[in-house]
């Protein structure tokens, strides 16, 4: 596996030299106080808003929020941030081929191998370390104002949420081996995650659908077992092995 080393730095500076290291680190830790911020706020907001109620003949009782709340925003902002990791990692293997680019390294003797492994590498851990800043923020900030004893499965339930989305961006570096363009890994990524989430609605095959990883609220409350999603866990920690052993395969097929 010529080059890993070599790809791996070029990858880090890459994302440095264009400053995408710190809108991520910007990025990730906005949306880490976004939730609880946003729990915060929203009695007042109803409380400003009550007037507009009353005319309107609507009565608003007293609103309270909790450490729930607030990982209840936590886990439904994950898909938009996961959206953005997707835009902005879609041409990382696509590019490379597009502008022959990837040429010059593969004369100098450099694998393709390494490559996608390097791509991947750089990928899975930027969204990793990404995903856990983002976490602890919101750790920090919903500790301060309120008790978690109100989400006791907390920690299970932003591991598996975690699984998925490493699952999803596997996939996206697995398509970024077959198609051309970073417009076809995307429709090819959200096409991956929509149709497991259409079929979800068959409720016997949810437990098996990667897509039931990211119920999070009732796994925080404890509603929900791990065990109830076993076979989803498993197929999801599957696809993110079969995609990684895939990537080398098919990227060596793939033309310049």
């Amino acid at each position: 596996m010529s080059g890993f080393s070599p790809f791996l730095k070029k990858e880090f500076f890459e994302l440095y030299r264009r400053r995408r290291l710190l809108l991520f680190s910007i990025l990730f830790v906005f949306f880490g106080i976004l939730a609880p911020a946003s729990a915060k706020l929203t009695p007042a907001l109803f409380k400003l808003m009550s007037e507009d109620f009353r005319q309107q003949g609507i009565t608003i009782g007293e609103v309270t929020v909790s450490a729930y709340n607030s990982w209840e925003q936590f886990f439904g902002n994950l898909s938009l941030q996961l959206i953005v990791f997707v835009v902005v990692f879609s041409g990382s293997v696509t590019n490379e081929f597009e502008s022959s680019s990837i040429v010059p390294l593969l004369a100098k003797g450099l694998s393709r191998t390494s490559l996608i492994l390097s791509k991947l590498c750089c990928g899975l851990c930027v969204w990793t370390l990404g995903y856990w800043l983002s976490f602890s923020v919101c750790l920090g900030y919903t500790r301060y104002y309120w008790d978690s004893s109100t989400v006791p499965g907390l920690y299970k339930a932003a591991l598996l949420w975690w699984l998925f989305s490493a699952a999803v961006v596997c996939v996206m570096f697995l398509f970024s081996c077959v198609v051309r363009t970073s417009v076809q890994v995307m429709l090819c990524t959200g096409a991956a995650v929509i149709v497991p989430y259409l079929l979800s609605a068959v409720k016997p095959a949810k437990r098996f659908l990667p897509t039931s990883l990211i119920d999070a609220m009732p796994l925080c409350s404890n509603a929900k077992n791990v065990s109830e999603i076993a076979p989803a866990v498993i197929i999801t920690a599957v696809t993110v092995l079969a995609c990684i052993l895939l990537c080398p395969f098919l990227i060596r097929k793939k033309s310049v």
